[in-house]
């Protein structure tokens, strides 16, 4: 062969191993890509811990915006299967009570006192967000009148029935659970709420060992992850419900015990304690200001019901303004908090298959006036309630007990150090 004609060949074999290798890389980009997006759509179904941890992983390594993508992917097959799963299933509800919480046998005893009952309000049932086809159970309750209005017979805009929740003070409840189906195109959506009487109760708030990551170094700041000892009290411990996002996904204000973890920042939607005790939500810079001097807050995203009305941007595909994490519009576990107009109750709501606007119809239809999303995923949407423990070689006087049996947990939960943030509920001394 001439030297030409070897010139030649090795010319045009370089360019076919180039693509050869372009190809590999290419092939076995898409192979890992199909991997870790298998893992986000099969994982958290499986074992919700670990498709958590594989999340904050994956994070790790290619930052939050790739993930996000991701799983909005992944929660996109998940809706589809959730889907066709209700529709073979003849319309089963795809969530269920732990009904091992209903109501304890705990009757804890405190000094009665005399207030003013007031009236019941008349509402109007809006037929979209109330459609049930096989509703969680819920007990049967009487009409309310003036002298028996309560956490259980108090209306909703959606007129829905409330059943009593968790431990008796006298005899009575201080918590009520309910349900709502908030999405017409998806009637296997639902939402479980809870609602509490504020009157009854001290909410706190508590940072996790880990989140949110403070802005900066906070020195002789401890960080224990737990309901503290003393409040581990049978005749004072409720329940205990999540928090917010991570730091990484928004950077979201937050504040304990006078110590600022994250600056608040103006327009974003906030739950905060008052020096009188009051529970507070709503917008910071326009409701709630560092002149109130709070004793604690919390900032997610901006508010999702607004004086009564739904944010109208709780359609927009911006993830910066609903948090770095998946798309407002993606359908995955997600969770919120609201109160009602006159203050009187906290309203709690979580499901899974719920959008943003979704969430914020279940909140504003049990009677939210304000009320903004907190954490979300199926890992991370918790809220038990506390029972005394019958083994008195228990590690702890309580156990939990899951408000849903879908949600994950364990009978320990906020017990023992926890990495995220967190509220518990006391009763008032």
């Amino acid at each position: 062969m001439s030297n030409s004609s070897a010139i030649k060949v090795a010319s045009v074999s370089k360019p076919k191993r180039k693509r050869r290798l372009w190809l590999w890389i290419v092939a076995v980009i898409g192979v890992v890509g199909l991997i870790l997006f298998g893992g986000l759509v099969v994982i958290p179904v499986v074992s919700p811990a670990t498709g958590a941890a594989l999340a904050d992983d994956l994070r790790a390594i290619f930052g939050p915006e790739f993930v996000a993508q991701l799983e909005s992917a992944s929660f996109k097959v998940q809706d589809t299967v959730n889907r066709a799963r209700y529709q073979a299933s003849g319309g089963q509800a795809q969530l269920s009570w732990d009904q091992s919480a209903v109501t304890t046998t705990l009757q804890i005893k405190r000094p009665t006192k005399i207030a003013p009952t007031p009236a019941p309000k008349t509402t109007q049932t809006d037929p979209k967000t109330t459609t049930t086809l096989q509703p969680l159970p819920a007990a049967t309750v009487q009409p309310a009148t003036q002298a028996d209005y309560t956490v259980v017979t108090a209306s909703s805009p959606a007129n829905l029935v409330w059943q009593p929740y968790g431990p008796l003070v006298n005899g009575d409840p201080v918590m009520a659970r309910s349900f709502i189906n908030p999405d017409p195109d998806r009637p296997y959506a639902q939402a479980a709420l809870v609602r509490i009487d504020l009157s009854q109760i001290q909410l706190h708030l508590m940072p996790g060992t880990v989140e949110p990551v403070a802005a900066k170094p906070i020195s002789g700041f401890k960080r224990p992850g737990t309901i503290p000892i003393a409040d581990q009290s049978p005749d004072a411990l409720l329940a205990a419900f999540n928090g917010g996002f991570k730091a990484v996904h928004g950077h979201y204000g937050m504040m304990v015990d006078g110590t600022t973890l994250i600056t608040p920042t103006d327009g974003l939607a906030t739950i905060a304690l008052l020096p009188d005790g009051t529970v507070k939500v709503g917008e910071w810079g326009r409701d709630l200001t560092s002149q109130d001097n709070p004793i604690w807050y919390r900032q997610n995203c901006p508010l999702l019901v607004d004086e009564g009305q739904i944010n109208p941007h709780v359609v927009d595909e911006n993830r910066k303004e609903w948090g770095y994490t998946v798309k407002n519009l993606d359908t995955t576990w997600r969770s919120g908090v609201g109160i009602t107009q006159d203050g009187q109750y906290l309203i709690y709501a979580a499901g899974n298959s719920l959008t943003v606007q979704s969430l914020a119809q279940a909140l504003q239809q049990a009677g939210a006036y304000y009320a903004m999303q907190t954490d979300i995923n199926g890992f991370y949407t918790r809220f038990v309630t506390y029972q005394p423990v019958d083994n008195a070689k228990a590690a702890y006087p309580l156990v939990a007990n899951k408000l849903l049996k879908e949600m994950s947990g364990d009978p320990e939960l906020f017990l023992h150090p926890y990495d995220r943030d967190f509220f518990y509920v006391t009763l008032k001394p």
